[in-house]
């Protein structure tokens, strides 16, 4: 009898433990204190290579540049990286020559192979619901009206385009609201209006040609308004969208905003202030800009910039766990640029070497 009694609960405490076990959560793939930090992008030289992500972990204050040839066993970037974007457990790169959608893990493993079909000159992309939209310059831009630039819908899941919609005017940073795919044209005084579920499209006149959204607390939109070579403007600043009624509601002027396709615009945490990028060249054509500072309450540029002075600026974002603001440059592509650290007062803290021409950088928690 004792011999039985053992027996039983021998076998009693064998399936608690084993459904003990079962019932705990299982184990997390990405946890945070591996993949939590700034992940620079640095685009490199076009048509030359060189491009790669640099991971900054924020609260230890290290830098590890060619993170990406860390984590994929010695491999390079063949592609110049020139958008990143993250979502849901992906890390999508928008890679030009040769022109590849580039899927990774938020380990910075890549996860599948690189998408080339129906992908022609990408600029940016942004995610929304099973689908990535990827703004294209077309085969052979004409770099005039770009008749032939087009936006990509693209299956997240299957890792293909499933179709194509055709968009004249060069599509560069795109944003969601509403219901809506927001579309700067920088070869074109508009911004496309492409309603997600109907798939059609309407456009919003602006006095200059647009580059990239910074959007608000309440969804409406601010969008960069530049003057480039092909598309002349004295109406430089910031446009305000209602996404609501589609209309450009006011026009913040500021002279010199960044024409450069890298991050000049970013937001801090509160949606208070807006820092956007100026720069020109002076008679010897070195390339110098500033950070100016746009109050979002009192609807006024500050003053002074947040920061000047800043040889070959290439981008700016905001930190949003303390409202630090990363300050990338370069002054050239084939060389280590910067990334210089300043406190929400302006105070500097740190810079570190990256990789060649930086152009802006994701958060991963």
């Amino acid at each position: 009898m004792k011999k039985n009694f053992k027996l039983l609960l021998m076998l009693f405490l064998s399936v608690f433990v084993f459904v003990s076990c079962n019932n705990e959560d299982p184990e997390d793939e990405f946890p945070g204190e591996l993949t939590q930090g700034c992940y620079v992008v640095n685009y490199g030289s076009f048509g030359k290579g060189g491009a790669s992500i640099s991971k900054y972990d924020y609260y230890a204050g290290k830098m590890t540049n060619f993170y990406n040839e860390q984590q994929n066993g010695g491999k390079e970037l063949l592609s110049n990286i020139q958008y990143a974007c993250t979502y849901r457990d992906s890390v999508f790169l928008v890679g030009n020559s040769p022109d590849q959608i580039i899927t990774m893990n938020p380990l910075m493993v890549q996860s599948k192979p690189g998408l080339t079909d129906k992908i022609a000159n990408p600029r940016f992309c942004i995610a929304n619901g099973e689908y990535l939209y990827i703004s294209c310059l077309g085969l052979n831009p004409d770099w005039n009206k770009m008749s032939d630039s087009y936006i990509a819908k693209y299956k997240i899941g299957a890792n293909t385009v499933e179709r194509t919609f055709d968009l004249t005017g060069g599509p560069e940073g795109m944003a969601v609201s509403n219901g809506k795919l927001y579309i700067a044209l920088n070869y074109k005084d508009s911004i496309a209006v492409f309603d997600l579920k109907n798939e059609t499209f309407t456009y919003i006149q602006t006095p200059a040609v647009t580059s990239y959204f910074q959007p608000d607390k309440t969804g409406n939109l601010y969008v960069t308004l530049v003057n480039t070579y092909n598309n002349p403007s004295t109406e430089t600043g910031l446009g305000y969208i209602n996404v609501k009624t589609d209309k450009l509601e006011e026009v913040f002027r500021l002279d010199n905003v960044s024409n450069s396709y890298g991050s000049i615009i970013s937001m801090n945490a509160a949606f208070s202030k807006l820092f956007v990028i100026t720069s020109a060249y002076d008679a010897n054509w070195n390339l110098t800009g500033a950070v100016e500072v746009f109050n979002t309450n009192s609807k006024t540029f500050s003053s002074e910039p947040f920061v000047s002075g800043i040889s070959g600026i290439s981008g700016v974002t905001i930190n949003k766990s303390d409202d630090s603001m990363y300050l990338f440059s370069a002054q050239s592509t084939t060389g280590a640029g910067q990334m210089k650290i300043y406190n929400s007062d302006g105070t500097s803290v740190a810079t570190h070497a990256v990789g060649a021409y930086p152009i802006g950088a994701f958060f991963q928690d």
